[in-house]
């Protein structure tokens, strides 16, 4: 038997926003980071809502942590460092971006589907809602700047190590 799927309802009503037809995960504009997330199976609309904005919120948070830990893995390694050192930097660096609070995510919008599932005879009606969060670009830049200044204050006495947190930084904004 075939699977058949429809959207029986939509909230608000009418077709799917932009932002959900183009399916990107991640988008910048207007000087802040859009992300968006998906969630169903909900038999309730608001349940649908919150899971989905509470996964959007997540993902902002671990995509964020993650962007910054790549970029500064990158900017450390095309320093020519001491391997030990390299990677003490980088534990020192990533629990700090770890202990970041991401604030300032804004769910700019949910978009909700009714939908009906129908395989043969069996058939079960559920909602799918995505949201689309943002985060200001600058609050994306005081994260690093924090996590930046928050090593530099631990490894204060490790010289190598320091020295080469700076390479890394200047590297870090320079890409």
């Amino acid at each position: 038997d075939q699977l058949k799927l429809s959207v029986i309802e939509t909230v608000p009503r009418g077709d799917q926003p932009s932002w959900v037809k183009d399916g990107k995960d991640y988008f910048e504009k207007d000087g802040k980071m859009y992300y968006t997330s998906v969630s169903e199976g909900f038999g309730n609309l608001e349940a649908s809502k919150r899971a989905s904005q509470a996964a959007v919120q997540t993902k902002i948070v671990e995509q964020v942590k993650n962007t910054i830990g790549v970029e500064f893995g990158r900017s450390l390694e095309t320093g020519a460092y001491e391997e030990s050192t390299g990677g003490y930097l980088k534990d020192v660096f990533m629990s700090n971006v770890n202990k970041v609070n991401v604030s300032g995510i804004v769910i700019e919008s949910t978009y909700s589907e009714r939908i009906q599932e129908q395989k043969g005879s069996e058939s079960k009606i559920y909602w799918r809602t995505y949201s689309l969060a943002s985060l200001p670009i600058s609050t994306y830049k005081d994260l690093v700047k924090r996590a930046f200044d928050d090593t530099s204050k631990q490894i204060e006495q490790n010289k190598s190590a320091k020295e080469m947190l700076q390479e890394a930084e200047a590297r870090f904004y320079n890409k």
